[in-house]
């Protein structure tokens, strides 16, 4: 399959954003679940012609829930990494190559740092939020190690203008209610069990709700590293006065 490189920055200033797309696997509000390719990941960076304003920002908060039983994400705040503190978030379910957390509240404040540990062998991290609110990204999002990061909020995710991350791997935001695995299992963040404990191997999809939140970027420069993937995915994609970079490659 060919690949094609994407831009090194798209940018979207004031009230209007461009509208553009990288792949032909364009999400139209899906009720299926939106194909992922190669390591689990959508190669393409969709924004709609309409920005919206932020919503207020809510008090930076990272309250893990209890859906995942003996094996809760554990934040550990004032912890020193890459040469500054930072909340580290560890514990988790570990199956195969993937490690699942599960958050109530999860909002990373203007300032903070909050990275996700990176156990040996793992390659994807996924995050799901299952209270009511959106998630504020007004700080640094990054994993401590190589690993691909997953985040996913029904009720919508906001960079704010501060916001950045620092994600060696691939980088998924998305407004879709879970992610389906190649086993048939769903990591849902509207109806959130305990990933099972047999072999889970590859996600394969995003499922979408009927009324899936936005992800907006504000005033800020997000980007990965060359040769990664970045994917935005939501009802809306709303780039405000931002700019994203993603020198990657997508199939």
């Amino acid at each position: 399959m060919e690949s094609d490189r994407i831009p090194q920055a798209q940018k979207a200033n004031g009230k209007s954003c461009s509208h553009y797309g990288t792949n032909p696997l364009t999400p139209r509000l899906p009720t299926e679940p939106i194909s992922l390719m190669q390591l689990g990941l959508v190669g393409f960076l969709e924004v709609s012609s309409l920005c919206l304003l932020l919503a207020s920002p809510t008090n930076a908060q990272l309250t893990p829930d209890s859906t995942l039983g003996n094996e809760n994400s554990i934040v550990t705040p004032n912890q020193t990494i890459r040469g500054a503190v930072a909340d580290l978030i560890e514990g988790g379910a570990i199956r195969d190559s993937n490690l699942f957390h599960s958050f109530l509240e999860f909002n990373v404040g203007n300032g903070q740092r909050v990275y996700f540990d990176n156990p040996d062998g793992i390659t994807n991290i996924l995050t799901r939020v299952t209270g009511n609110n959106l998630s504020q990204i007004l700080g640094t999002l990054g994993v401590n190690g190589s690993a691909n990061l997953f985040l996913l909020n029904p009720n919508g995710i906001n960079f704010g203008a501060n916001a950045s991350l620092d994600v060696a791997g691939s980088f998924v935001a998305s407004t879709a209610d879970s992610v389906v695995f190649d086993n048939g299992f769903n990591f849902s963040a509207t109806d959130p069990n305990a990933p099972p404990l047999l072999t889970i191997n590859i996600p394969t999809g995003l499922q979408y709700g009927s009324n899936p939140g936005s992800v907006n970027v504000t005033g800020a420069t997000i980007s990965i590293e060359t040769g990664q993937t970045m994917a935005l995915l939501g009802g809306q994609v709303n780039l405000n006065g931002a700019t994203v970079e993603v020198p990657g490659k997508w199939n």
